[in-house]
């Protein structure tokens, strides 16, 4: 009997150090999104200079030898990238609601526009890392109604899945990480869906 005593605390020490691991699991890979993020933000941000500069200079050069100011098509290719590129540097410095605007800016002038998906997605991210996940995943959701084509999709459909989990929505996050799973394979957005589900099934979810 008292050997039997004795094993309860053992077994209380036991539980508490699966809860940490599982807590630490679940850290671990909120900082592994987190650093892709950061890492996609960052060819992201070189890629958009490179087409502003681009799109600039073309505005700016006129397009005959005689002077002939930039024709309206040029200047709006400009302003579109403007505005783009500032939202995302507002995203980038951190400063979320401005980034808000400034994509709803950008998707309001330009719907159809180059970037339009990207700005759907980074939309959805500046609300999502200020916890606003209900205006994140209709930010997602749409990347994938209207660009369902877009490079933005697999990421999209992961944190759409994300904030059905944050919104504690289980089961439909689930089936959305299932879809990510199985039409995505082998990309990174499958990954992160596949350490989700494996998080909720230690969590019970």
């Amino acid at each position: 009997e008292r050997a039997s005593q004795s094993l309860v605390p053992m077994q209380q020490q036991i539980e508490a150090a699966r809860a940490e691991l599982r807590n630490l699991r679940g850290q671990i890979e909120e900082a592994r999104h987190e650093l892709e993020l950061l890492r996609q933000q960052q060819r992201d941000l070189y890629a958009d200079l490179d087409r502003r500069l681009l799109l600039l200079e073309n505005a700016a050069a006129p397009p005959t030898p005689d002077g002939t100011p930039p024709t309206e098509d040029a200047l709006r290719q400009a302003d579109e990238a403007t505005v783009y590129g500032d939202a995302f540097a507002a995203l980038k410095a951190g400063r979320y609601p401005d980034a808000v605007q400034g994509f709803q800016v950008y998707l309001t002038k330009y719907p159809e526009g180059p970037r339009a998906d990207s700005a759907a997605y980074w939309l959805g991210e500046a609300y999502y890392v200020q916890k606003d996940y209900k205006a994140a995943l209709s930010a997602y959701q749409t990347v994938l109604d209207k660009y369902p084509d877009s490079r933005r999709a697999a990421d999209a459909m992961v944190k759409v899945g994300f904030s059905q989990y944050e919104l504690k929505a289980f089961r439909n996050a689930r089936a959305t990480l299932e879809k990510v799973k199985a039409t995505y394979p082998g990309t990174e957005a499958a990954r992160l869906a596949a350490e989700r589900l494996t998080r909720m099934d230690v969590e019970k979810r």
